[in-house]
């Protein structure tokens, strides 16, 4: 049996789940474009001209055109732009534009024309700039119209004004939609592209008759029949608002969810046969809309006269989701939901991503960060609402606890390298810095700094303050001085930090906004006399020490054994020095736990004492008084140190032990991603790696036997989902009953036996891994036929899970077929199944793509997806010698992909390095399984124990936690030199 090395679900679809609000895919040309744009003044617009409002005209043709002249799938536009002039003689307006063709421009004052330098006008490249000279210099205070009329492309790379297709129930319809952050709009109309330049935007689109009626960001105000027999459509004024903010459908869409409700309109737009499946995002869409007006004191159907809530699902999406104002747009798989065939995965995705562009009409729309470098202030926020938010519409999905496995902890690792970027980063450099700021760094780490500080501040305060902010910078922009600002007063009302030593929101927040990276706090204890020394120091995920030292104010919860207490999460103190000290305020052997639900963004190591105190008490019948979340952040920690080497991993897996008894959501999701990290690099060896796997299904005794290998009526849903996950990376792991119960259904599946959505994902892939050619032609003729998106993304997902050649040959041709049996949207996820569903499909990849090496860059543009995924999975050198020989053979026609391939080669045989150095560590606690740590004697002279308690120092009177006290008897104080090398000195020798 074969072992896929990234858990289906939480490696292919919890990675998308991120990935589908974290960066806009956008290809490497482009990010050099936009690299130059923020790095080089020369590509920002000059500030001597600001618009007030837009007139926008479009004419869409899709295949059919009637007129000669007109190409398919182009339109004919007419923009007016209403603009002023900010400064004195200027003589030239500049805005952008970008694949269109310029027909005509003029300038005109109160209807009168003015002279103009040019009669012929192009869209300037590499800066997309439409200069316009004018004879005279404009007139301070004095309005003026610039009249523009053009040409463009319906695009085909899912950005800007493109096109798209679907199958309704008439059959294969086209349609046009639009996409366009960060700087896309411009492909639509003449405009000033960038998000400080706030209008107001009119717009007006001629469709063809038989085409639905338009949809934009504002309900339609009028509409009229033209003399060539199409329908002028023209609707209501937006707010002031970005232009990547603006949008507009040309479809056969129909409602297909509707409220009902004049006075608070909603409605769900999709294909007319898309069923009943646009309910639950209504239903969610209205509850969140409602919560966050209450949130916020600000409603939304008063941001703009006439303003409605529209929701599309767009079959073509690559951003996955887009906060346009007040037309919301999202890949079909991420808003159509079907409470039979649509998994648990996907009833909080499309939940959860509502909540996400629900909260930008607020944080992003209302408000808007005034340039990219501070994304942070629309995506961090928008990523913390969607947990924070939903759960307090729908607490029974869980959001609070999967917050801290989904975002604290994928921020973390992603943070943790020395290359990371700050939250606001005025120094972009090089494209993979600007691609960075679309990233899991800028959504997941401001969504985990912003819930720090929430706790920090206090519900009440936080809330207080961000009303402040709001209400200050609505219909405009804002920088994070502006937030700090607001919060530091709502604190200063409510004298919220005023036990923290003079720490202000402007200074905390800047030391984490404003620097890269996070912490790892050592902590020593004495258990003698209840000493603690806390370390602070930049984590580095591959060696533990960031060569760059750094020090943030840190706010810190923590508990001891003897009176554990995990919901008072008001931080007791704020950590400014390198190193501190805490009183834990006991005598003798207890155990702490810093950071209580992993409120604060930083890890925790302890001394080895520490360490096997906490083990006793996971593996105890007591083991959840230690709470979920801090039991999931023990996991994550634990394996973070095991990778970087700070702990030995027999040491992390004498610790991780304690997961034979627990069957809690997080602690096992945790440890799903270290185990997966732990199989990746130990899969250079089949024998290592089968004893890993031996190790994993061992553990896995509790977790099996509380779930159950069947969907059950009385699960909850935070077990239905969990056993989905677990199935899913137990099948992967070779786990006997897991296998069996997915060769039995998926048989049964065959017969036309109804498989519950939950168990597909892990049923499919393991039924096909141990199926035949017939079984996937089956699989393959559903696959066809299957019209759900969401489905559709699980049978990709499992395709490559066949081990019959033929079969994956198929599944490959599918994707670079150019018949769209696999969207371009699903491209990734299509290769991602090829590699990883078995071992063996690597070397099965490869030799497919030597076959077909021309045509996947023929049709796709390039191999750099396949190519890196080959050699990412590489298992010895004779086999990255013969990738290699392949690259040389075919560099001229590979190009910048003979790049990929090397570097992935480079990294892979660090890989292989790593493998090697630590593989011991591994083997030893195989051989020698969990053993018992020994205490330190800590005895004082009189040969008594210092608290006279119990052999683990348990309080047995159960007195206050010191770290939920007042600050003062923390007693903390910065340490001489000489204790700091002390210190560090028995950090590292824990």
């Amino acid at each position: 049996m074969v072992v896929r090395w990234i858990a289906f679900i939480l490696g292919a679809a919890l990675l998308q789940s991120l990935s589908a609000l974290s960066p806009i895919p956008v290809p490497e040309d482009e990010w050099t474009e936009f690299w130059r744009m923020l790095r080089d003044p020369s590509y920002r617009l000059p500030t001597t001209t600001r618009p007030s409002r837009y007139e926008i005209n479009l004419t869409p043709y899709f295949d059919i055109t009637t007129a000669p002249n007109i190409r398919p799938f182009s339109f004919d536009g007419i923009a007016f732009i209403y603009i002023t002039a900010t400064e004195a003689n200027v003589r030239e307006i500049v805005m952008h534009c970008n694949d269109l063709t310029i027909q005509s421009v003029s300038v005109t004052l109160n209807n009168a024309q003015i002279g103009l330098t040019s009669d012929t006008f192009e869209c300037e490249m590499p800066r997309s700039f439409l200069r316009i000279g004018t004879n005279e210099a404009l007139q301070l205070g004095q309005q003026y119209v610039v009249r523009v009329t053009y040409t463009g492309n319906l695009q085909t790379n899912m950005r800007g004004f493109y096109r798209s297709w679907y199958r309704d129930s008439t059959g294969i319809r086209w349609m046009g939609t639009t996409q366009f952050q960060p700087g896309h709009a411009r492909q639509a109309f003449p405009c000033y592209d960038e998000p400080s330049f706030k209008a107001l935007f009119d717009i007006t689109i001629n469709r063809e008759s038989n085409f639905s009626s338009s949809i934009s960001n504002m309900p339609i105000r009028n509409a009229a029949i033209l003399p060539n027999g199409r329908t002028a459509e023209t609707f209501y004024t937006t707010p002031l608002t970005s232009t990547y903010l603006v949008a507009f459908i040309v479809s056969h869409y129909q409602k297909v969810s509707t409220n009902n409700n004049l006075q608070r309109p909603f409605d769900i737009y999709a294909r007319d046969n898309a069923g009943r499946t646009g309910d639950w995002s209504l239903e969610i869409g209205e509850k969140l809309l409602e919560a966050m007006e209450n949130y916020t004191q600000i409603p939304y159907y008063t941001m703009a006269q006439n303003i409605n809530m529209k929701q599309a699902a767009i079959p073509d999406f690559s951003a996955g989701a887009m906060e346009n104002w007040g037309l919301l747009t999202y890949r079909e798989a991420l808003i159509l939901y079907d409470p039979q065939n649509s998994n648990h995965f996907y009833k909080q995705r499309v939940a959860n991503i509502v909540s996400h562009e629900v909260a930008h009409m607020w944080f992003g729309n209302l408000v808007t960060c005034a340039w990219w470098d501070n994304l942070w202030l629309n995506e961090g926020f928008a990523r913390f609402y969607q947990y924070y938010l939903t759960h307090s519409v729908a607490p029974d999905l869980g959001y609070d606890t999967r917050f801290i496995v989904e975002q604290v902890h994928s921020a973390m690792l992603s943070d943790s390298i020395d290359s990371a970027h700050a939250l606001t980063n005025p120094d972009v450099n090089d494209p993979a810095t600007v691609s960075a700021h679309f990233s899991v760094i800028t959504y997941a780490r401001g969504a985990s700094v912003l819930r720090m500080t929430q706790h920090l501040l206090g519900e009440d305060t936080f809330v207080k303050g961000l009303r402040r902010y709001l209400d200050a910078r609505k219909f405009d922009v804002a920088e994070p001085g502006h937030l700090f600002e607001a919060l530091d007063a709502a604190a200063a009302e409510d004298n919220a930090l005023a036990q923290y030593n003079g720490i202000t929101i402007d200074r905390y927040f800047k030391s984490w906004s404003e620097k890269a990276g996070h912490p790892v706090l050592t902590v020593s204890i004495n258990q003698r006399t209840g000493q603690m020394i806390v370390t602070q120091s930049r984590w580095n995920r591959d060696n533990g020490v960031s060569q760059f030292p750094s020090l943030w104010d840190v706010p810190i919860t923590w508990t001891r054994g003897g009176a554990p207490e995990f919901n008072n999460l008001k931080p007791s103190q704020v950590l400014t020095a390198q190193v501190s000290t805490v009183q834990r305020g006991t005598e003798g052997h207890e155990w702490v736990i810093f950071n209580k639900q992993q409120t604060g963004f930083y890890r925790v190591n302890y001394d080895n004492t520490n360490w096997a105190l906490l083990t006793r008490a996971l593996r105890s019948n007591n083991r959840t008084l230690i709470h979920e979340l801090n039991r999931a952040q023990i996991v994550d920690d634990l394996f973070a140190f095991g990778r970087a080497g700070v702990l030995p991993y027999n040491r992390v897996f004498n610790v991780l032990s304690f997961l034979k008894m627990e069957d809690g959501y997080a602690p096992w999701i945790a440890a799903i991603t270290g185990f997966n990290f732990a199989a990746s690099r130990l899969s250079y060896n089949s024998t290592h790696l089968q004893r890993l796997r031996n190790e994993i299904i061992n553990l896995s005794t509790a977790v099996t036997a509380r779930l159950g290998y069947t969907e059950v009526n009385s699960d909850t849903y935070m077990d239905g989902l969990l056993r989905m996950y677990v199935m899913t990376f137990l099948c992967n792991m070779g786990h006997p009953e897991c296998t069996a119960a997915a060769r039995q259904n998926f048989a049964s599946w065959r017969s036309n036996t109804f498989l519950p959505a939950n168990m597909r994902p892990w049923v499919y892939c393991s039924g096909l891994r141990q199926g035949t050619a017939e079984d996937f032609d089956y699989f393959w003729n559903r696959f066809l036929n299957e019209d759900l998106a969401s489905e559709i993304v699980v049978m990709i997902q499992a395709a490559g899970c066949t081990t019959d050649q033929l079969s994956l040959d198929k599944f490959l041709d599918a994707i670079i077929s150019n018949n769209d049996i696999i969207r371009p949207q699903d491209f990734s996820t299509a290769w991602n199944s090829a590699v990883t569903g078995n071992e063996e499909n690597t070397a099965r990849l490869f030799n497919w793509l030597r076959r077909n090496v021309n045509q996947v860059i023929a049709n796709l543009g390039s191999a750099a997806t396949p190519i890196s995924n080959i050699a990412s999975r590489l298992r010895n050198e004779e086999q990255i010698n013969e990738f290699l020989a392949w690259l040389e053979q075919n560099r001229e026609i590979l190009g910048n992909d003979y790049n990929t391939g090397i570097n992935g080669v480079t990294a892979t045989r660090n890989n292989l390095a790593w493998s090697v150095r630590r593989v011991s560590e591994f083997l030893n606690y195989f051989d020698t399984g969990f053993v018992e740590d020994e205490l330190d004697d800590i005895t004082d002279e009189d040969g008594g124990t210092e608290d006279g308690g119990t052999e683990d120092g348990g309080n047995e009177d159960g007195g206050e936690d010191s770290g939920d006290g007042e600050p003062d008897s923390a007693n903390i104080v910065t340490l001489s030199f000489v204790t700091l090398v002390t210190t560090v000195a028995i950090s590292l020798m824990a």
